[in-house]
């Protein structure tokens, strides 16, 4: 891949894949992802579901269309990080297309595929350039933010704990006027 810009806009429109795992169980609302002068034209949400008797967290994907492809995606991702990961809390995410296992949740391996994050309670980190990407100081940010997890979510990371195997249910929904949406 050449920018995060052509990543995420490789079908088209921006496409923006945020990521949340948290206590709360519901999905966002529609205005979790609205920031002043900008909101996604479409959401398509997926549940991610653990093996059932993982109930301590909540995982939920949200696929944020934009039609304008000319919108500071960078700026946006600043302000709705914390708002997104107030909303689940717990932490968010945003990263590319395939880049999600829980395996590899905030490991080496996946670092430069992340390219925002937010901890509940803590500042967001957006690394639109790939350089910084691409950078020791990314790959020791995405390992600190690893390590924060485990800690808020210590069940979830237990030896043997991890779960393998996930059910993805895709809504396919747009944003509606108040309620959870595709939930």
């Amino acid at each position: 891949m050449t920018s995060t810009r052509e990543a995420v806009c490789w079908g088209g429109p921006a496409v923006v894949t945020l990521f949340t795992l948290g206590r709360v169980e519901e999905c966002l609302r529609e205005d979790a992802f609205e920031i002043p002068g900008m909101r996604p034209d479409e959401i398509d949400i997926i549940r991610m579901r653990p093996e059932p008797d993982v109930k301590e967290v909540a995982v939920w994907e949200y696929d944020l269309v934009f039609h304008d492809v000319d919108q500071d995606i960078a700026s946006y991702l600043l302000q709705c990080l914390p708002r997104v990961c107030a909303g689940a809390e717990g932490v968010a995410w945003s990263a590319f297309e395939g880049s999600f296992h829980f395996d590899h949740l905030f490991t080496d391996d996946v670092a430069e595929q992340i390219y925002g994050y937010c901890m509940a309670g803590e500042e967001p980190a957006v690394a639109w350039e790939d350089e910084i990407r691409k950078s020791s100081g990314w790959k020791r940010r995405i390992s600190d933010a690893r390590s924060a997890v485990e800690r808020r979510f210590p069940a979830w990371f237990l030896p043997g704990r991890a779960p393998r195997s996930f059910r993805a249910t895709s809504s396919g929904t747009t944003p509606e006027p108040s309620p959870p949406i595709g939930c």
